[in-house]
Protein backbone atom coordinates (compact mmCIF):
# COMPACT_ATOMS: atom_id res chain seq x y z
CA UNK A 1 0.00 0.00 0.00
CA UNK A 2 1.27 3.37 -1.08
CA UNK A 3 0.99 6.53 0.80
CA UNK A 4 1.87 10.30 0.40
CA UNK A 5 3.71 12.98 2.42
CA UNK A 6 1.85 16.10 3.89
CA UNK A 7 2.38 19.01 1.22
CA UNK A 8 5.05 20.78 2.97
CA UNK A 9 7.39 17.18 2.71
CA UNK A 10 6.47 16.39 -1.11
CA UNK A 11 9.63 18.10 -1.99
CA UNK A 12 11.48 15.33 0.17
CA UNK A 13 9.23 12.33 0.38
CA UNK A 14 8.19 10.59 -2.48
CA UNK A 15 5.74 8.61 -1.17
CA UNK A 16 5.81 5.69 2.07
CA UNK A 17 5.25 2.48 1.39
CA UNK A 18 3.55 -0.44 3.84
CA UNK A 19 4.52 -3.93 3.51
CA UNK A 20 2.66 -6.63 5.90
CA UNK A 21 1.89 -10.42 5.95
CA UNK A 22 0.12 -11.99 8.57
CA UNK A 23 1.74 -15.33 8.15
CA UNK A 24 5.39 -16.21 8.46
CA UNK A 25 7.63 -15.69 5.62
CA UNK A 26 10.83 -17.50 4.70
CA UNK A 27 11.79 -16.31 1.28
CA UNK A 28 14.53 -15.07 -1.11
CA UNK A 29 14.10 -11.49 -2.12
CA UNK A 30 15.89 -9.16 -4.58
CA UNK A 31 16.10 -5.32 -4.11
CA UNK A 32 17.25 -3.02 -6.81
CA UNK A 33 17.56 0.57 -7.53
CA UNK A 34 14.14 3.00 -8.18
CA UNK A 35 16.46 5.84 -8.57
CA UNK A 36 15.17 6.97 -4.92
CA UNK A 37 16.82 6.55 -1.46
CA UNK A 38 14.53 5.99 1.75
CA UNK A 39 14.58 5.08 5.53
CA UNK A 40 12.96 1.72 6.30
CA UNK A 41 11.26 0.65 9.97
CA UNK A 42 10.67 -2.95 10.79
CA UNK A 43 8.03 -3.70 13.35
CA UNK A 44 8.46 -7.53 12.90
CA UNK A 45 11.41 -9.48 11.75
CA UNK A 46 13.67 -7.64 10.10
CA UNK A 47 15.35 -8.78 6.49
CA UNK A 48 18.62 -10.96 6.42
CA UNK A 49 21.18 -8.88 4.48
CA UNK A 50 23.36 -11.27 1.95
CA UNK A 51 26.90 -9.76 2.28
CA UNK A 52 28.11 -12.16 -0.15
CA UNK A 53 27.67 -16.31 -0.88
CA UNK A 54 28.52 -17.49 2.66
CA UNK A 55 27.53 -14.86 4.43
CA UNK A 56 24.82 -12.30 6.03
CA UNK A 57 23.47 -10.04 8.62
CA UNK A 58 20.26 -8.64 10.23
CA UNK A 59 18.86 -5.66 8.89
CA UNK A 60 18.66 -2.88 12.14
CA UNK A 61 14.73 -2.77 12.75
CA UNK A 62 15.26 1.13 11.17
CA UNK A 63 18.04 2.56 9.04
CA UNK A 64 19.01 4.62 6.12
CA UNK A 65 19.69 3.30 2.97
CA UNK A 66 21.61 5.23 -0.18
CA UNK A 67 20.91 4.81 -3.85
CA UNK A 68 22.21 1.47 -5.12
CA UNK A 69 24.00 0.76 -8.23
CA UNK A 70 23.68 -2.99 -8.37
CA UNK A 71 20.97 -5.27 -7.34
CA UNK A 72 21.05 -6.72 -3.13
CA UNK A 73 19.59 -10.06 -1.63
CA UNK A 74 17.39 -9.85 1.19
CA UNK A 75 16.44 -12.64 3.13
CA UNK A 76 13.02 -12.68 5.16
CA UNK A 77 12.64 -14.67 7.96
CA UNK A 78 9.42 -14.65 9.47
CA UNK A 79 6.47 -11.79 9.72
CA UNK A 80 7.14 -9.19 7.45
CA UNK A 81 5.54 -5.58 8.46
CA UNK A 82 7.77 -2.38 7.02
CA UNK A 83 7.56 0.88 6.56
CA UNK A 84 9.17 2.42 3.63
CA UNK A 85 10.03 6.43 3.48
CA UNK A 86 10.33 6.22 -0.22
CA UNK A 87 12.78 9.81 -0.49
CA UNK A 88 13.18 12.27 -3.68
CA UNK A 89 16.28 11.30 -4.98
CA UNK A 90 18.02 14.57 -3.86
CA UNK A 91 16.53 14.05 -0.43
CA UNK A 92 19.70 12.96 1.69
CA UNK A 93 21.86 16.00 0.63
CA UNK A 94 18.97 18.28 2.17
CA UNK A 95 18.23 16.32 5.08
CA UNK A 96 21.37 14.98 6.18
CA UNK A 97 23.76 18.23 4.71
CA UNK A 98 26.71 15.72 3.27
CA UNK A 99 27.44 14.34 0.16
CA UNK A 100 24.85 11.96 -0.83
CA UNK A 101 27.55 9.75 -2.94
CA UNK A 102 29.30 8.81 0.64
CA UNK A 103 25.67 6.51 1.23
CA UNK A 104 25.65 4.82 -2.08
CA UNK A 105 25.35 1.27 -1.59
CA UNK A 106 24.61 1.47 2.59
CA UNK A 107 22.55 0.50 5.35
CA UNK A 108 23.19 2.67 8.19
CA UNK A 109 21.12 2.52 11.00
CA UNK A 110 19.24 5.77 12.12
CA UNK A 111 21.10 6.05 15.39
CA UNK A 112 24.47 6.27 13.06
CA UNK A 113 23.25 9.46 10.99
CA UNK A 114 20.74 10.93 12.95
CA UNK A 115 22.33 10.27 16.68
CA UNK A 116 20.27 10.72 19.69
CA UNK A 117 17.35 11.55 16.83
CA UNK A 118 17.97 8.03 15.52
CA UNK A 119 17.08 6.65 18.80
CA UNK A 120 14.07 8.43 19.41
CA UNK A 121 12.31 8.66 16.10
CA UNK A 122 13.06 4.42 16.11
CA UNK A 123 11.03 4.44 19.49
CA UNK A 124 8.26 6.58 18.18
CA UNK A 125 7.61 4.79 15.19
CA UNK A 126 7.74 1.43 16.80
CA UNK A 127 5.53 1.71 19.50
CA UNK A 128 2.57 3.67 17.74
CA UNK A 129 -0.66 2.83 17.80
CA UNK A 130 -1.20 2.77 14.06
CA UNK A 131 0.74 3.60 10.80
CA UNK A 132 -0.90 7.01 10.92
CA UNK A 133 0.34 7.96 13.97
CA UNK A 134 4.00 6.69 12.73
CA UNK A 135 4.03 8.40 10.17
CA UNK A 136 3.22 11.55 11.66
CA UNK A 137 5.63 11.15 13.82
CA UNK A 138 8.07 10.51 11.12
CA UNK A 139 6.80 13.86 9.40
CA UNK A 140 7.44 15.74 12.59
CA UNK A 141 11.26 14.30 12.36
CA UNK A 142 12.08 14.79 8.73
CA UNK A 143 10.51 18.62 8.84
CA UNK A 144 12.92 19.35 11.02
CA UNK A 145 15.65 18.13 9.46
CA UNK A 146 14.48 19.69 6.48
CA UNK A 147 14.32 23.48 8.21
CA UNK A 148 18.13 23.06 9.82
CA UNK A 149 19.45 21.89 6.32
CA UNK A 150 18.08 22.21 2.71
CA UNK A 151 19.73 24.48 0.60
CA UNK A 152 17.52 24.08 -2.36
CA UNK A 153 18.94 23.77 -5.85
CA UNK A 154 16.53 24.90 -7.98
CA UNK A 155 18.88 23.66 -11.23
CA UNK A 156 18.88 20.14 -9.89
CA UNK A 157 15.25 19.85 -9.19
CA UNK A 158 14.78 21.02 -12.90
CA UNK A 159 17.19 18.67 -13.93
CA UNK A 160 15.60 15.77 -12.49
CA UNK A 161 11.95 17.16 -13.25
CA UNK A 162 13.64 17.11 -17.21
CA UNK A 163 14.63 13.42 -16.64
CA UNK A 164 11.27 12.10 -15.28
CA UNK A 165 9.20 14.19 -17.98
CA UNK A 166 11.37 12.27 -20.34
CA UNK A 167 10.96 8.96 -18.75
CA UNK A 168 14.68 8.84 -18.84
CA UNK A 169 15.29 9.30 -22.32
CA UNK A 170 16.85 12.41 -22.64
CA UNK A 171 20.80 12.84 -23.26
CA UNK A 172 22.97 14.94 -21.13
CA UNK A 173 23.49 17.48 -23.84
CA UNK A 174 19.45 18.09 -23.69
CA UNK A 175 19.58 18.85 -20.23
CA UNK A 176 22.61 21.39 -20.78
CA UNK A 177 20.91 22.96 -23.50
CA UNK A 178 17.61 23.33 -21.43
CA UNK A 179 20.04 24.87 -18.30
CA UNK A 180 22.82 27.00 -17.37
CA UNK A 181 25.21 24.20 -16.48
CA UNK A 182 27.64 22.22 -17.96
CA UNK A 183 28.04 18.74 -18.76
CA UNK A 184 30.71 18.58 -16.05
CA UNK A 185 29.40 20.75 -13.28
CA UNK A 186 26.15 18.70 -13.93
CA UNK A 187 28.51 15.48 -12.92
CA UNK A 188 29.39 16.89 -10.33
CA UNK A 189 26.27 18.38 -8.67
CA UNK A 190 24.38 14.86 -9.00
CA UNK A 191 26.91 12.72 -7.32
CA UNK A 192 26.87 15.42 -4.60
CA UNK A 193 23.37 15.80 -4.57
CA UNK A 194 21.68 12.80 -5.51
CA UNK A 195 24.65 10.07 -5.47
CA UNK A 196 25.40 9.25 -8.86
CA UNK A 197 26.25 10.88 -12.08
CA UNK A 198 22.81 11.77 -14.72
CA UNK A 199 23.75 9.20 -16.96
CA UNK A 200 23.27 6.60 -14.69
CA UNK A 201 20.20 8.36 -12.75
CA UNK A 202 18.74 8.69 -16.42
CA UNK A 203 19.27 4.45 -17.34
CA UNK A 204 17.51 4.10 -13.58
CA UNK A 205 14.13 6.00 -14.56
CA UNK A 206 13.84 4.56 -18.13
CA UNK A 207 14.34 1.13 -16.90
CA UNK A 208 11.50 1.75 -14.21
CA UNK A 209 9.60 3.06 -16.98
CA UNK A 210 9.25 0.15 -18.67
CA UNK A 211 8.94 -1.70 -15.72
CA UNK A 212 5.38 0.21 -14.58
CA UNK A 213 4.44 -0.21 -18.55
CA UNK A 214 5.02 -4.07 -19.08
CA UNK A 215 2.68 -4.07 -15.78
CA UNK A 216 0.00 -2.40 -17.49
CA UNK A 217 -0.17 -5.32 -20.35
CA UNK A 218 -1.42 -8.58 -20.10
CA UNK A 219 1.16 -11.54 -19.94
CA UNK A 220 -0.22 -12.72 -23.71
CA UNK A 221 1.02 -9.26 -24.69
CA UNK A 222 4.09 -9.81 -26.28
CA UNK A 223 7.30 -7.98 -24.81
CA UNK A 224 8.63 -5.95 -28.60
CA UNK A 225 4.91 -3.69 -28.35
CA UNK A 226 7.01 -2.17 -25.05
CA UNK A 227 10.60 -2.40 -25.94
CA UNK A 228 10.69 0.48 -28.59
CA UNK A 229 8.22 2.67 -27.31
CA UNK A 230 10.41 2.82 -23.72
CA UNK A 231 13.58 3.98 -25.76
CA UNK A 232 15.41 0.67 -26.21
CA UNK A 233 16.95 -1.27 -29.47
CA UNK A 234 15.94 -4.61 -29.08
CA UNK A 235 15.27 -7.37 -26.55
CA UNK A 236 19.40 -8.39 -26.96
CA UNK A 237 19.84 -4.35 -25.19
CA UNK A 238 16.71 -4.92 -22.84
CA UNK A 239 18.04 -8.22 -22.14
CA UNK A 240 21.19 -6.56 -20.83
CA UNK A 241 19.32 -3.84 -19.04
CA UNK A 242 17.68 -6.31 -17.35
CA UNK A 243 20.83 -8.69 -16.47
CA UNK A 244 22.88 -5.51 -14.92
CA UNK A 245 19.54 -4.00 -13.36
CA UNK A 246 18.11 -7.32 -11.05
CA UNK A 247 20.29 -10.38 -12.30
CA UNK A 248 17.18 -11.81 -14.04
CA UNK A 249 15.38 -12.33 -17.73
CA UNK A 250 12.61 -9.91 -18.56
CA UNK A 251 10.04 -12.82 -18.62
CA UNK A 252 11.52 -13.95 -15.12
CA UNK A 253 10.50 -10.68 -13.96
CA UNK A 254 7.56 -10.47 -15.53
CA UNK A 255 5.71 -14.05 -14.74
CA UNK A 256 6.91 -13.85 -11.29
CA UNK A 257 4.15 -13.26 -9.01
CA UNK A 258 5.63 -12.42 -5.87
CA UNK A 259 6.35 -8.80 -5.94
CA UNK A 260 6.61 -6.32 -2.87
CA UNK A 261 7.49 -3.47 -4.45
CA UNK A 262 8.27 -2.74 -8.43
CA UNK A 263 11.81 -2.78 -7.14
CA UNK A 264 11.71 -5.58 -4.68
CA UNK A 265 10.72 -9.51 -6.26
CA UNK A 266 11.53 -13.08 -4.73
CA UNK A 267 13.86 -15.12 -6.13
CA UNK A 268 14.07 -18.39 -6.01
Amino acid sequence: MQLYPTLMLSNIVKHYLIIRHEQEVFANYRLFSDGNPGLVFHFKDPFLQESDRHSSSVQPHSFLYGQMTHFNDIRSVGKLDMLIVVLQPHALRALLNLSASELNNTVVPLRTVFGQEGDDIENRVLSSANRAEAIKAIEQMLISRVNRFQQADRLIDCAIDLIYHANGMIAVSDITKELPVTERQLERKFKEQIGIGPKKFMDVIKFQHFLKSMQKFPLDVKLSQVIYACGYYDQAHLNNCFKRHVGVTPMQYRNNTHLLAINLMQVL
